[in-house]
């Protein structure tokens, strides 16, 4: 997979948690020249791409899906011991501010826990804004770094401009499809297999849906951290622009 090709589903389906896309398909060769891959659907001043596709309306009928008031945690604990990409790392600092030596604040001895963090957003559960990955310095909608790109972040496509997102959420349970508690690294999802996937569960993908990936990846942590952070199973270039065909907002998965 080109990585033209990626940047051109990106643009469509505009964000995605962990990416669902192995390493390897993502860094093939393209040709910087083409400029083709950004051209929005949604006009050139657009930030947000396929978030675009949720109306009021595709947020009534994900609302009205709502039957039993079950909550489920998609998040995973962020700590310095989890596995983080390449140059990553997070650190967590408690601290108690003018209370060394077991001093108290105030006639009514106040004490309290701050917390000090330095570490990289990219690591754990993440959101990934559409201004994340470009081609030899372009971006989204054939925006430049050297215009919108600085040390204290980015002035365009950021991911304060991603509005609050409620739709309808697809989860497609890969390991049984497979038939393994662990999806092989390096496993290409076909649409084929998506196909196979939403048929075995009776479901099907709508305009606006967020659409996310269960491959048991999450399981190697803390017991094979260096697998973790090899070549993870994820879609392939045809699996992503027929998921965009199919209207997608997003996609996501635990690798």
């Amino acid at each position: 997979m080109r990585t033209k090709d990626y940047l051109k589903i990106v643009g469509l389906a505009s964000i995605f948690s962990t990416s669902a896309l192995p390493i390897h398909a993502q860094s093939q060769y393209t040709n910087p020249a083409d400029t083709s891959w950004y051209q929005s659907p949604y006009g050139a001043g657009d930030e947000i791409g396929a978030v675009n596709l949720i109306t009021p309306e595709i947020v009534i009928q994900a609302v009205k899906l709502v039957k039993t008031g079950k909550t489920y945690p998609l998040a995973v604990p962020v700590d310095k011991n989890l596995p983080a990409f390449r140059h990553r790392s997070f650190q967590l600092y408690n601290v108690q501010p003018g209370e060394q030596a077991g001093q108290t604040l105030g006639p009514n001895k106040f004490t309290f826990n701050d917390e000090l963090v330095n570490a990289w957003t990219g690591v754990g559960t993440q959101l990934n804004g559409i201004g994340h990955i470009g081609i030899d310095h372009v971006y989204y909608n054939g925006n430049k770094a050297v215009d919108f790109v600085t040390v204290e972040g980015v002035k365009k496509l950021g991911i304060e401009q991603v509005p609050p997102i409620v739709t309808r959420g697809v989860v497609l349970d890969m390991t049984q499809h497979y038939g393994k508690p662990i999806v092989a690294g390096g496993t290409e999802f076909t649409v084929a297999d998506i196909q196979a996937v939403l048929k075995k569960q009776g479901i099907n993908i709508r305009k606006g849906d967020v659409v996310l990936f269960n491959t048991g990846w999450l399981e190697l942590i803390g017991k094979d951290n260096q697998q973790f952070l090899e070549v993870e199973p994820g879609i392939g270039m045809e699996a992503a622009q027929w998921l965009a065909d199919q209207g997608i907002v997003a996609f996501g998965g635990d690798t």
